[in-house]
């Protein structure tokens, strides 16, 4: 699984190095082709191919709202882009996605099991660290056995 963060910087042509350990499970477990997009513009999703794949199959049978779905393909679609992790571990960020997602300075890079989430690091902060998650957020999580 892809778990913890590292954080990264975006160099000169658009690249972000993926730390080693993401980098040899994507390619171990699915290739070294990635799926680059966004839902919302605020934050890099980095897709093995085969797991974007088998997401879109997921959210094209369980759509009950045709003009939302139809929305969400053009988003993803709009930043999206077929890349390779190359021999370095580094991956292009198209241009539109990297101003977007304010992609400069210090980036924070999450693993979220079967992808990877990147921020802008202080918007990450502002979002996620400023507003904790409340004991409401988390009450859909299962409780440990004491």
């Amino acid at each position: 699984m892809l778990l913890g963060s590292a954080l990264v910087k975006i160099d000169g042509t658009g690249r972000i190095k993926i730390p080693g350990d993401f980098s040899k499970y994507i390619i171990s477990n699915y290739g070294n082709e990635l799926y680059i997009t966004s839902d919302r513009g605020d934050s890099v999703l980095i897709y093995p191919l085969p797991v974007w794949k088998n997401w879109l199959k997921k959210v094209q049978q369980s759509a009950k709202n045709y003009p939302v779905l139809r929305k969400y393909l053009n988003i993803t679609g709009y930043y999206g882009k077929i890349t390779s992790i190359d021999k370095k571990e580094r991956v292009l960020i198209q241009s539109i996605l990297r101003e977007r997602a304010k992609l400069e300075g210090e980036l924070v890079l999450i693993g979220n099991i079967d992808h990877l989430v990147l921020w802008n690091k202080e918007v990450f902060e502002k979002l996620n660290i400023e507003k904790p998650l409340t004991d409401d957020d988390l009450s859909f999580l299962p409780r440990g056995e004491d």
